[in-house]
């Protein structure tokens, strides 16, 4: 008897969840649509970023922080990895409100995601690279756990908020990926690049 009131109890829950996922939705008018302006970032611009020699180990070149509809920015830039005499250097980094979206361009290496980052230190809010870059943000040396995965041209990872991760291995001479950063709460400041 206790095993049927539990299923009946699963069935009616489940009954519930599917018939609020599955409402119809909204009706809209034209009038409830804000118009929106495309940006467009030619391949020109990305050859631009590109084709000056990254100084350091790290090249973050934002060409563009977009507003869209006044309710979240969308960024977007070219990331420059090289090795440093020979090795990878130490790369763990956590971002509180920023999903990113890494295409992989060219080079290889391996990322890890997830785990936690050992002797994370906050950065500081009035970091230039917090309000153009990474919004608020974690660093540290190393990510204790966490899944590794081998990354290349075409491949693309997204990377929730609140998620560690960094390049364990860059496997090539560099690697270079676009990456696009959702920023639900707009605390990035908005740039465009002009090359």
């Amino acid at each position: 008897m206790q095993g049927t009131k539990r299923l009946y109890l699963i069935l009616a829950l489940t009954a519930s969840v599917c018939s609020a996922q599955t409402a119809p939705p909204l009706a809209h008018t034209k009038s409830d649509h804000s118009k929106g302006t495309a940006t467009f970032v030619p391949s020109a611009e990305i050859g631009a970023v590109l084709a000056p020699a990254a100084t350091g180990a790290v090249a973050d070149n934002v060409m563009r922080v977009v507003p869209i509809h006044g309710e979240y920015n969308v960024g977007v830039s070219v990331v420059r990895r090289v090795k440093v005499d020979g090795k990878t250097p130490p790369d763990a980094i956590l971002h509180h409100e920023i999903t990113e979206i890494c295409h992989v361009l060219n080079g290889s290496g391996i990322l890890i995601t997830g785990g936690k980052i050992e002797g994370e230190t906050e950065l500081p809010t009035d970091d230039p690279d917090v309000r153009t870059l990474i919004g608020p943000s974690s660093v540290g040396k190393v990510i204790a756990g966490g899944t590794r995965q081998r990354v290349g041209p075409g491949d693309v990872v997204i990377i929730p908020p609140n998620t560690a991760h960094g390049f364990v291995e860059i496997t090539s001479d560099e690697i270079t990926y676009l990456l696009l950063r959702v920023d639900p709460h707009r605390v990035l400041a908005q740039h465009n690049f002009k090359p």
